[in-house]
């Protein structure tokens, strides 16, 4: 299990703070006992309650319920707090509310909430976590809100490029009106775990009832985003899906391979989907689904036309088997990628058949999920003004907070889970298509993200609009002197560069 950096036991947060892993749910995706999955060397719950000692926490609160019987006998030897809860079928909230009852006994000022579907917490998150807490009090500081008001101000993102910063901070606090918030750790502004629940906040959550879990309370209030830069910290296994991420993700050194590595000898096209059929008034449209008008189409004949002329050259070089540097060219291109919505399907196949037009062997066109637009929830497809009417404050918190807010339910996603999602995406493609070309047919705010990260920023910097039908091409090996080929300080160009010293740089 990947511990951390600092394994100092800090008094600090073990007097303040303790843990409560959440270990009784039935795992019925997963379709295997989650707790007891190896992960890293050891058993989940044992890595999980492992990390939380090495982080300065030894009140530890296991929830069990599903497999009681298995796995206590684990738990028997790891001096932990074991709380069973008998309504663990209902869902996580029953085994949120048992284990916050039994941990209160320990009258510590807050607790670690964690599930065991997340085994890669670190200890550095959960002492960043712990910190930002711990920090504030002591000094009046405080970190960006998700109900902040106004504007959030361009230095209040810096925080989620990667930094990793001793604190966060909130507007509108005065350092005397300290009041304890919910903090969560997040990766590039994703939400994960562990949740910080101030000991004020545990009956209200016990007394709490109602429709969307342990989020519906927490809404309620301020919830700190601590940004850590590990992506540990939100990677789960639900599903048989998850766990092979998180076991290949164990094995590349808990790390993913960097873009600037995938993207080093390809060139991108990225392109934004034709204009699509208009309706009466504003709509909200992220995954709904509507097709492009005549001239979204006719914006699409012009994309193919264009790009197969930009391709023309590398096409050529690929028949001749030399390019204009005298080398063996890699392929031109194997397939075009869009996301799987009709918008961007119709338009990734109208510039398919342009392409074809100039290609000797013919490509075709390759739909992913992962490409679609933000899930807008239950406002996805609703005209403006009806939401305006039916959800008049989440509307105005949406002004407020564009990048983290959401709707529950129906799949909903801000902007960092988008993100995440697509560049996720742009990765899993990238790592096995080997052609110099590729081809990406998104929408909006899916091109916001891919465009910032692979120019090494994240979907809340500043960013040019890309019109409906329009593309930005991406070069390989731009002449930016930041990019070194090796310890000669040579800028990274396409007349220098080859793979062994793209390997040789990055490793």
């Amino acid at each position: 299990m990947k511990i951390g950096y600092d394994r100092e036991q800090s008094e600090n947060y073990r007097e303040k703070y303790g843990a409560v892993i959440l270990a009784a749910g039935l795992s019925s995706r997963m379709k295997a006992f989650k707790p007891l999955l190896p992960v890293a060397g050891t058993t989940a719950i044992e890595g999980q309650i492992d990390s939380a000692k090495a982080a300065g926490i030894d009140d530890i609160t296991v929830v069990v319920g599903h497999n009681r019987e298995e796995l206590e006998p684990v738990l028997r030897n790891r001096d932990v707090r074991i709380a069973f809860n008998p309504d663990y079928e209902t869902g996580m909230l029953s085994s949120i509310k048992a284990g916050l009852k039994a941990a209160a006994e320990s009258g510590k000022e807050g607790y670690l909430l964690m599930p065991v579907d997340c085994p890669l917490i670190s200890v550095r998150v959960m002492r960043e976590v712990m910190s930002s807490a711990v920090s504030e009090m002591s000094s009046g500081l405080a970190c960006v809100s998700e109900m902040s008001s106004g504007d959030v101000s361009q230095d209040s993102f810096e925080m989620s490029r990667g930094t990793r910063p001793q604190n966060s901070f909130r507007q509108g606090k005065a350092e005397n009106s300290f009041q304890a918030s919910f903090r969560v750790a997040t990766f590039e502004g994703k939400k994960g775990h562990p949740l910080l629940v101030p000991a004020e906040y545990i009956d209200e959550i016990c007394d709490f009832d109602g429709e969307g879990g342990l989020a519906a309370v927490t809404d309620r209030h301020e919830v700190i985003r601590v940004e850590t830069g590990e992506e540990g910290c939100v990677l789960d296994m639900d599903t048989p899906e998850g766990y092979e991420d998180i076991k290949n993700f164990v094995a590349r050194g808990y790390a993913r391979e960097k873009l600037e590595l995938l993207t080093a000898r390809k060139r991108i096209f990225l392109v934004r989907h034709g204009e699509t059929e208009q309706h009466d008034e504003p709509l909200f449209i992220g995954q709904y689904d509507v097709p492009l008008n005549d001239e979204g189409r006719r914006q699409a004949e012009e994309l193919g036309r264009k790009i197969a002329e930009a391709m023309r050259e590398d096409v050529e070089a690929e028949v001749l088997g030399m390019d204009k540097f005298g080398k063996e060219p890699m392929p031109a291109i194997e397939r075009i990628y869009c996301s799987d919505l009709t918008r961007a399907r119709e338009t990734a196949e109208i510039i398919c058949k342009k392409v074809n037009d100039i290609l000797p062997n013919p490509v075709n066109v390759k739909a992913l999920s992962g490409l679609r637009e933000i899930n807008l929830g239950p406002w996805d497809g609703r005209p403006v003004r009806e939401i305006k009417q039916e959800y008049p404050a989440e509307y105005e918190k949406r002004g407020q907070n564009l990048m983290t807010f959401k709707m529950r339910g129906c799949g909903a996603e801000n902007f960092y889970d988008m993100q995440y999602r697509a560049v996720g995406a742009l990765r899993e493609l990238l790592r096995y298509d080997d052609a110099k070309d590729i081809i990406i047919v998104a929408h909006s705010g899916v091109c916001r993200a891919l465009e910032q990260n692979i120019n090494g920023r994240r979907v809340h910097d500043r960013w040019e609009p890309m019109d409906k039908g329009s593309f930005r091409i991406f070069e390989p090996f731009p002449q930016q002197p930041s990019e070194k080929v090796n310890s000669e300080d040579k800028p990274m160009t396409s007349d220098s560069l080859t793979m062994e010293a793209v390997l040789q740089y990055y490793e």
